[in-house]
């Protein structure tokens, strides 16, 4: 038992319908394509209205988004209880099994988001800036493990360079289509960085 508060049954539900939008959004982009997509048809899909799809999501962008963005806060956690010890950027590789995990479960859903994400310029603007929210996140807990400010620039820097590894290990992935080497690739990245730097 790890002494955490089970969820609420609201927050379950809150969940379950923002997993139920994200799948009836990558259903419609199957279907009709991406741009033909409203928030509307999203909404009507899952039987709520388009009001409420807007209290889940700010855009369809980020529906789609979400399989791969809401491990941002998943893996600033895991970072807060590696050991201060630890190297920052060991405790960042270990933080992000967190997403190797998610990646290597769901490999139809990543592929999908890729593509998606490599062809729609929308979506594309919409994934960079969510990934600077992820490196703001990724600095903070950085920050917080080894008695750091989250804001400093060299942690933003650590932390930005990690997520280009992982953006890098995710399109060698995709172009493989092979997202079971989410860990490997992310490894031969970092070693690549490590070549660059030295």
């Amino acid at each position: 038992m790890t002494g955490e508060k089970p969820q609420s049954v609201r927050a379950r539900m809150r969940e379950t319908i923002r997993a139920e939008l994200t799948a009836a959004a990558m259903k419609s982009i199957g279907e009709v394509g991406f741009a033909a997509t409203t928030a509307s048809a999203i909404a009507a899909a899952v039987g709520v209205t388009e009001r409420t799809f807007f209290r889940y999501f700010a855009t369809k962008e980020d529906a789609v988004l979400q399989p791969i963005e809401a491990l941002g806060p998943s893996i600033a956690d895991e970072l807060r209880r590696r050991p201060a010890g630890e190297s920052p950027l060991r405790a960042l590789r270990v933080a992000f099994e967190v997403a190797v995990a998610s990646v290597t479960a769901d490999p139809a859903t990543m592929a999908t988001v890729m593509r998606l994400n490599r062809s729609e310029p929308a979506l594309r603007r919409r994934h960079l800036q969510q990934q600077d929210l992820w490196v703001a996140a990724l600095a903070e807990a950085q920050g917080e493990r080894l008695g750091l400010p989250g804001d400093s620039p060299a942690l933003r820097m650590q932390c930005a360079v990690m997520m280009l590894a992982w953006e890098k290990a995710l399109v060698a992935c995709y172009g493989l289509d092979d997202f079971a080497r989410a860990g490997e690739e992310l490894d031969i990245a970092l070693g690549e960085l490590r070549s660059f730097v030295a």
